[in-house]
């Protein structure tokens, strides 16, 4: 386990692999360990960095009463120069795709590429009173209600959710991650979330890298509309709609996975 002291927190990251750096950045109340797919398929092909956001995991609860995107965005920012990366493929999901867009933004030099998967720029009224809801119900919930009763009808299929082995192997891998984000955690990202959107729609033109946007054609948090406008603010962005839901990364991780390294090797 890795540690760095990064804009005045201790900042949880691992590092697999060898080759090119691709940094992934997870979404709301999610800690690294959701990247295990991810980090399975990339690692024997490039040096995958996976890290807890402020809020969770074993970064955990800092001050503040929200945690900006901006000050999430400069978080990962420093761990690539405490890592001495220059220059890295950047991946997020969710409101890590956020995080990675302001990253472009406002550190643009480190960021080599953009893989921005179930994503938004301006979520809708609906989103936005789903985030609400998360945040009053994460309070009154345990940690298993919070994952079977809220988190997993939003995220998977109704194919996945019908089939009880699959939603009970998920659900036990993630019971069994031992630092279970606190609803303070929860609360103080998603107020990051809720006052960064939208507000950045004008400024994506300025975003020049190589771009992949992604989206599950069945995705009702983050609808594939949402990427759509993502992927024609971005200048040359590509948008790839594939199978699944919004935890299409995890439903579907082969394909996902391969989607992603067929974009990375065509980098330059």
């Amino acid at each position: 386990m890795s540690y760095a002291q990064i804009n005045g927190i201790r900042i949880h990251y691992e590092s697999y692999g060898q080759g090119d750096p691709i940094l992934l950045i997870n979404g709301l109340s999610a800690p690294a360990v959701n990247f295990l797919f991810q980090v399975r398929d990339l690692s024997p092909h490039y040096r995958v960095i996976t890290f807890d956001n402020r809020g969770v995991g074993e970064t955990g609860v800092v001050d503040g009463a929200l945690y900006p995107t901006a000050q999430m965005a400069d978080d990962a920012a420093g761990l690539l120069d405490h890592l001495e990366i220059k220059r890295a493929h950047v991946l997020g999901t969710s409101m890590g795709g956020t995080i990675a867009q302001e990253l472009a933004l406002r550190h643009p030099k480190p960021v080599r590429s953009l893989v921005l998967a179930c994503t938004w720029a301006r979520g809708d009224g609906r989103f936005l009173h789903t985030v609400r809801s998360w945040v009053a119900l994460c309070h009154k919930l345990s940690v298993e209600e919070r994952f079977r009763e809220v988190l997993y009808p939003w995220i998977f299929t109704p194919a996945f959710l019908e089939r009880p082995g699959p939603v009970e192997d998920a659900l036990k891998r993630a019971l069994a991650y031992p630092y279970q984000t606190a609803p303070e955690g929860i609360e103080r990202q998603a107020g990051g979330v809720l006052a960064w959107n939208g507000t950045r729609v004008r400024d994506l033109k300025k975003i020049r890298v190589p771009t992949l946007v992604l989206v599950g054609r069945e995705d009702i948090l983050t609808p594939p509309a949402f990427s759509r406008e993502l992927a024609r603010l971005i200048p040359r962005a590509k948008l790839k709609i594939m199978a699944g839901a919004h935890g299409f990364f995890i439903e579907e991780a082969p394909v996902f996975n391969r989607a992603v390294l067929s974009f990375l090797r065509a980098v330059k």
